[in-house]
Parts: C-alpha cells; structure tokens; sequence
C-alpha cells in the first residue's frame, strides 16, 4: 500500500517526466518539419526550369496545407474525429470533388488542376493518416536493441514526427523518380 507520501512523490515524478516531454516532442517536431522542407525543396530543384515549375508554388503550398492540417487533427488525439475524416476524405474526393469539377463550367485545364491539386491534398493528407495509424500499431514490447530510447511508447508520442519524417523520405525519393521520368519525357 503506497503512502500519501509516496503517492505525491509518484505524482512529482510523473509531471516532471511530462514537462520534459514536451520539448523534446517539439525539437523531434521541428527537425522532422525541416527534413520535410529539405524534401520540397528537392522536389523544386528537380522540377525546375520544365514545363511544370509553375504548377510547383501551388502543389507546394498544397502539401503543406495537408501537413498543417494532419498535425492539426493529430494533436486533437481524437481517433474517432480523424476516422470520419478519413472516411470524408475518400468519398468527398473519390466521389464529389471528380463530378463537380467534370460537370463545371471551368474550362479543361482549370478542371485538370483542380483535380491533381485535389488528388495531391486528399492523398498527401490519407499517406500521413495511414503512416499514423501504422504507428498507433506498434507492440507495447517494441524496442530496438541498438538505440534504446526508440521504444513503443516513443514512436507513439512522436507519431506525428515520424509520420512526417516517413513522407519526408518518399518525397525524397520521388524526386529522384521525377528526374529520371523528366529525362525520359524530354529526351
């Protein structure tokens, strides 16, 4: 049985572990968000000077639209808000976004940039809510033996991070596609 005296003591303990939780979730934060910027910027350096470098500013602002929003809706920690978000996403995308832009009085490419910036948020924003969910899946003995502190309950605080860190590698990667597509397109 735990005395009063204990009982404060555990209670110290565990708030002095929170506040000091905080700045490090916010350091993992802002070093992920800047891999994310390095990763855009890959996207602006391969895209550069083609035909499609004046559709970049507005899919750039798209992506980070999508990422404001996930971190948004991921620091709300409500699961149930995010699955009816998910699930508006799908069919607001698949379904109404494609038949009002069709059926609109815009002419063929406004139709078609509102498609692709639309595919872009809606799956940017689906990848993040996924990677996150994946996350969420880990086993509660997770541990990786070389670096200790990567433990279930790490990967679980820092999901958002990770998540935005994980779409910051395939952005990477793609633009590493994007160049040799180019080449092939322009060759």
């Amino acid at each position: 049985m735990e005395t009063r005296v204990g009982k404060t003591l555990k209670r110290k303990t565990e708030f002095r572990k929170q506040l000091l939780s905080i700045p490090k979730m916010f350091i993992f934060l802002v070093i992920s968000l800047l891999a994310y910027m390095f990763s855009l910027l890959l996207w602006t350096k391969s895209l550069k000077g083609t035909a499609y470098s004046e559709l970049l500013d507005t899919i750039l602002t798209t992506n980070i639209m999508a990422i404001g929003l996930f971190m948004a809706l991921g620091y709300m920690n409500l699961k149930f808000i995010i699955v009816i978000f998910k699930s508006l996403i799908k069919i607001m995308f698949t379904v109404w976004v494609v038949i009002i832009v069709q059926f609109s009085s815009l002419d063929q490419i406004e139709q078609n940039a509102w498609i692709v910036l639309s595919a872009f948020f809606f799956v940017y924003l689906e990848v993040l809510l996924d990677i996150n969910d994946c996350l969420f899946q880990v086993k509660d003995d997770f541990q990786i033996p070389k670096l200790k502190y990567v433990t279930s309950t790490f990967i679980k605080d820092n999901s958002i991070s990770i998540s935005i860190l994980c779409l910051s590698v395939i952005n990477s990667a793609l633009s590493y596609f994007i160049i040799d597509l180019l080449k092939a397109i322009y060759s």
